[in-house]
């Protein structure tokens, strides 16, 4: 997906912001910008990694037209198309407009019916009604039917529902297994390390998410100092793919044989995925939630 995207280059973005080209090529080389290195070296910046910059940064376009994309509307829409469900198309309006409660009630309304009916975990049912959403409101933005600030606004619903999620979990046992995990460097996405994180403690383990935008030594060195039975990388963006293979390869060495070390993220597409170091790769939360549960067996054997 993300391989699909336009992307731009700094000249480009600085047109669109109004600002000089040496600012916007220093927050590329800073990491503010997630930015992508071309086979000559040249900065590339995708519409995801730009639209994570205003989020973050509070700032907007001043001419979009330099990127192709149209001048905001000044109809914006309340009602964000493209959702499966009734439950996930509500959710999807009601994060647009920030109406909090709304989404609350619809988060454990689903978590109450599917828990008993289908024994999903709340992070398989969080990531379906916010994960989902999300993707809509970014698309909602691509298409300038939404404002940055309503974007931002949703991120901060969603990053509040999972952390009370979480909250309401029973303390790790003292003889729980220890999961070390994060995001690399370049990665500034929140929501995917919160869900990780939800799945794990569901499943009993002490985890320990170390954030985002950490180069990957750390995730090593935090390996040790916590004695982890297990680390996991999720890698939505990578600032500089060569420089991410050498670096995973290596943490993988580091960790060896026993200590297993999981990977998923859109950002491991199907040209990096083969020159990368792991134990398994996850598509999606239930395939990581059904195999730390089968490594939760074997490693207490």
């Amino acid at each position: 997906m993300a391989a699909r995207q336009p992307h731009y280059s700094p000249k480009q973005i600085a047109d669109a912001l109004q600002v000089s080209e040496s600012s916007v090529k220093r927050w590329c080389d800073r990491g503010t910008i997630n930015t992508i290195r071309t086979v000559g070296g040249h900065r590339r910046i995708a519409l995801d990694g730009l639209q994570a910059f205003l989020s973050q940064a509070d700032r907007a376009l001043v001419n979009p037209d330099v990127l192709g994309l149209p001048a905001l509307s000044s109809c914006r829409k309340s009602e964000i198309s493209g959702a499966d469900t009734a439950d996930q198309r509500q959710f999807r309006n009601a994060i647009a407009v920030g109406d909090e409660p709304t989404c609350r009630q619809i988060l454990h309304a689903r978590i109450a019916s599917r828990r008993k009916d289908q024994g999903q975990t709340c992070a398989e049912i969080a990531e379906w009604l916010i994960a989902d959403a999300m993707h809509g409101l970014g698309d909602a933005w691509c298409s300038n039917e939404l404002d940055v600030y309503q974007e931002r606004r949703a991120c901060g619903i969603a990053h509040r529902l999972i952390s009370e999620l979480t909250a309401t979990l029973p303390p790790p046992k003292s003889t729980a297994l220890t999961a070390v995990g994060g995001a690399p460097e370049g990665d500034h996405y929140q929501l995917p390390m919160m869900l990780v994180q939800l799945a794990l403690r569901e499943r009993g383990w002490n985890s320990v998410c170390l954030g985002n935008h950490l180069p990957l030594q750390s995730f090593a060195q935090a390996a040790h100092d916590y004695h982890s039975d297990m680390v996991w990388l999720s890698v939505s963006a990578m600032a500089d793919a060569t420089a991410f293979i050498a670096e995973e390869t290596k943490l993988a060495a580091d960790l060896g044989e026993h200590i297993p070390l999981l990977v998923g993220g859109r950002a491991l597409c199907d040209e990096i995925r083969p020159r990368l170091r792991y134990t398994a790769h996850c598509d999606n939360l239930r395939q990581f939630v059904e195999l730390v549960a089968m490594m939760q067996l074997s490693l207490r054997r």
